[in-house]
């Protein structure tokens, strides 16, 4: 299969510390699969079948993205959107 890509990827810090970047449908299964904390949520299983059916053309990839991000909520993942400016002028990831 074929990698999907995302309008924008999705950037996560695992429980582990390490900062993951998932560029689409491919991408979030292979990081459903291997490295997922929590894999008996509702969100989980909404989130394989979501990305199951974008590589199959049957969703569009970006409702792939929404059902991951939610699984990221629900395994307590931080995602990390952009960046904002302190007032000394430095640039910090802004989480959500």
């Amino acid at each position: 299969m074929l990698e999907i890509p995302w309008n924008e990827p999705v950037n996560l810090n695992m429980l582990d510390g390490k900062c993951r970047t998932v560029i689409g449908p491919l991408d979030a299964m292979k990081c459903l699969q291997s490295e997922w904390p929590v894999r008996h949520g509702a969100y989980y299983g909404c989130a394989v079948r979501a990305c199951n059916a974008a590589l199959r053309h049957r969703k569009r990839p970006e409702d792939a993205r929404a059902a991951f991000l939610a699984a990221s909520r629900e395994a307590f993942l931080t995602i990390v959107t952009g960046t904002v400016q302190d007032s000394g002028g430095n640039a910090h990831p802004r989480l959500e």
